[in-house]
């Protein structure tokens, strides 16, 4: 029993350098791009380093569920791969080990993820998710909304502001156009902007100013005028920053999620839902089944990686890129299929693992036949 001992400690150790090598590259491939996507709207904020290191810890908790499948598949392929090309795998069998127990350590290693990243998936992913919103909302309250002497809008209202200074801005114009038929344009000599305790919602505290109410309905174009010493200003926040307001379902807690979607199945739907009731299911379905994910890259990747090639880490690397994209691509297509109504939200989150358990299933047994 000391040999195959031996060999699972191996092939466990080669495995977890090679995705802790993968866990670090892909992450700081993910984190960058996500980062600079953030950091578009966020520059004019007075963004200071402890800003910086709070989206970095936010942005890598959140991407860990997708990077710890991904880096494990990498792990496995370069692994075997490289046991391949050095012709061990041919002296392993030589020498009486089969299939099985060169995956009883890959298959360990897979499920161990998988259980990690159920953890990730239930709430350590929303509570990041939570958490980024504050944080990019706080930024923005923060004067990262507006730029000086440029228009930004919010949703159907549009503000200028003519400048800046600290936390305090001059020469405010609003206009909204929210309702068609009560326009409004508001004029204020100066404000700022607070996050409200929802997370939500700007308010915009405007103070010495005028309101501008347009009458479509009047024949001699009347509008009225109203003169305020201090104004609160409402802002929706999702308009800025995209799919980040109050429930939406990824940042939900898993407890509130499940409450959702059981009051979303008895016709309870609630006026706070921020998303379409199906994109509730889906998420549900999502926390269930991508957990699942690197066991099923741990199958699929050691008959591929048993394949013998003088390249056996960039066969490795380029593996593991079309695997990611065929199973997070299949992901993404039947979730738009159950959003158009065509399939339900299980059966389009679990599909893609039943596809990849079969296509496991089919590699393992033809690794298997050809080995003898």
């Amino acid at each position: 029993m000391r040999g195959p001992r031996t060999l699972t400690r191996y092939v466990a150790r080669e495995v977890l350098q090679y995705t802790l090598l993968g866990l670090a590259a892909i992450s700081v491939i993910l984190v960058a791009r996500n980062l600079v996507r953030v950091l578009d709207e966020l520059l004019g904020a007075g963004f200071a380093l402890a800003d910086l290191l709070l989206l970095l810890r936010v942005l890598g908790t959140m991407l860990l569920l997708y990077a710890l499948p991904v880096s494990l598949l990498f792990g496995v392929l370069l692994t075997v791969g490289r046991m391949a090309a050095d012709v061990e795998i041919i002296a392993l069998r030589a020498c009486g080990v089969g299939l099985r127990e060169l995956l009883r350590p890959i298959l360990v290693l897979g499920l161990a993820v998988s259980a990690l990243t159920l953890r990730l998936a239930l709430d350590v992913e929303p509570a990041a998710r939570r958490e980024m919103r504050a944080a990019v909302g706080s930024l923005v309250a923060r004067g990262a909304g507006v730029e000086p002497g440029r228009f930004r809008r919010f949703g159907e209202v549009l503000v200028y502001v003519d400048a800046r200074g600290g936390d305090r801005l001059h020469g405010i114009v609003v206009s909204d156009r929210r309702d068609p038929e009560r326009p409004l344009i508001v004029f204020a000599s100066e404000g700022r902007l607070a996050l409200a305790e929802n997370g939500s919602e700007l308010t915009l505290a405007l103070e010495r100013g005028d309101i501008h109410l347009d009458q479509p309905g009047s024949r001699d174009g009347r509008h009225v005028r109203i003169s305020f010493e201090h104004f609160d200003y409402a802002l929706e926040l999702d308009a800025l920053l995209g799919a980040t307001g109050f429930q939406r379902p990824q940042e939900m807690s898993w407890r509130n999620l499940r409450y959702t979607v059981k009051r979303l199945r008895a016709g309870q739907a609630s006026d706070k839902l921020r998303a379409a009731p199906i994109e509730y299911e889906l998420d549900l379905q999502r926390r269930l089944a991508v957990p699942v994910a690197p066991a099923l890259f741990a199958l699929v990747g050691l008959p591929i990686g048993m394949r013998r090639t003088r390249g056996a880490r960039a066969f490795g690397a380029l593996s593991c890129a079309g695997v990611a994209f065929l199973y997070y691509g299949s992901q993404t297509f039947f979730s738009f299929l159950a959003i158009e109504g065509w399939i339900g939200a299980a059966v389009a989150m679990w599909l893609p693992n039943v596809l990849f358990a079969a296509l496991a299933a089919v590699l393992l047994a033809r690794a298997r036949r050809i080995g003898g």
